[in-house]
């Protein structure tokens, strides 16, 4: 059971403000578990109340959200005029709270107009969001299953002279027949030369003999995303790619086996770059290790040589080193991990080799 005052609780406790308006997707949900796609947005005030106003197309999907009150704001009228002319006004008072990485120039010449004390919240949120308690765990751990398992039986597919298309369109099938909401992304699977492309999209080339392929995937379950990626290999892929695949694999674990609660992330992401250079490899490497999972696929923490951050418990996120070779192909390897009291342990449990 998600205990939505607490969180409210907690952003207040985090934040220099009174009141907070809350409009993206992803913290709508974490805030009060609306799933409406669009066309709302969430008032909250320092003594924990919310108010949830939404357009007549996304009242049905209010019905099973938390909030004190309901405002639904007619068809004939301007939305978003609307609900900021109304906390204007509520908040008129106060320092307002806005998710600044996210609300839209138009948007915020909007909010000028009635309030014009605000301050920006969207990191407090982040941070709030990638502490993930026992609920959002098991949600992402039904991510990882409903993937994995879809990936099981997908794998059979994945074959010469069939498209990258039709394994795309098939691992997504499967797992949506699994129980997922969706998929976390569109899938990717690359092969051959496109495998050197970190975020190539599936095409209608068919996979043929002696080649990589790379195949990035998620689900969505119960609002919470799992991120994986595997490399398969299709028959006898070279000396080159076989080399590659090795110093990728070393390269995830030596950073796992290195983790520890408190660290800090830019270490474990330098660990990567170093471990690579060994086989002379660390220039084919050009993304970050990893970032965090949850209601969206790419949150915080982030995994990079330039991040600030360090691994606490209740972190879940990615470790994703890759290799890619302009005009020969690309290995990439990602599993999702947990950050505990005192450990890191490994959530993901598909198997690696091709």
């Amino acid at each position: 059971m998600i205990d939505f005052k607490k969180r409210i609780q907690a952003l207040f406790k985090g934040a220099s403000i009174e009141y907070a308006l809350i409009s993206s997707y992803e913290s709508l949900r974490y805030f009060s578990g609306f799933k409406g796609l669009g066309g709302a947005y969430l008032l909250l005030s320092a003594d924990g109340r919310s108010r949830l106003y939404v357009t007549e197309l996304e009242a049905p999907d209010a019905q099973d959200a938390n909030y004190d009150e309901l405002v639904v704001v007619e068809k004939t009228k301007n939305f978003q005029d609307e609900v900021l002319r109304s906390v204007g006004q509520e908040a008129s008072k106060g320092v307002l709270g806005l998710e600044d990485e996210s609300v839209t120039l138009s948007f915020y010449e909007h909010i000028r107009k009635y309030n014009d004390r605000w301050a920006g919240i969207s990191q407090v949120i982040e941070q709030l969001r990638s502490i993930k308690d026992e609920d959002e765990l098991r949600r992402i751990r039904g991510a990882i299953s409903v993937a994995e398992d879809s990936f099981k039986e997908v794998l059979e597919e994945v074959k010469p002279g069939v498209t990258e298309n039709h394994v795309a369109a098939e691992l997504e099938k499967a797992m949506k027949e699994r129980g997922a909401e969706g998929v976390a992304f569109p899938t990717i699977v690359a092969s051959g030369e496109r495998a050197a492309n970190p975020h190539a999209t599936s095409s209608s080339k068919k996979i043929r003999d002696g080649e990589v392929v790379v195949i990035d995937f998620g689900a969505q379950y119960e609002g919470y995303d799992s991120d994986l990626t595997r490399t398969v290999f299709m028959g006898d892929v070279g000396r080159m790619m076989k080399r590659c695949f090795d110093a990728v694999r070393e390269t995830q674990n030596t950073c796992y086996n290195s983790l520890k609660v408190g660290q800090p992330l830019s270490e474990v992401a330098k660990l990567a770059i170093t471990n690579l250079a060994k086989y002379g490899l660390d220039k084919y490497y050009i993304h970050s290790l990893g970032h965090g999972i949850g209601l969206d696929v790419h949150e915080y923490p982030y995994l990079s040589v330039t991040s600030k951050d360090h691994l606490s418990p209740g972190h879940v996120f990615t470790i994703e080193p890759g290799v890619y070779i302009p005009g020969v192909g690309g290995i990439r390897i990602e599993d999702d991990f947990l950050a505990e009291e005192k450990e890191v342990r490994r959530l993901s449990s598909l198997p690696v080799v091709p």
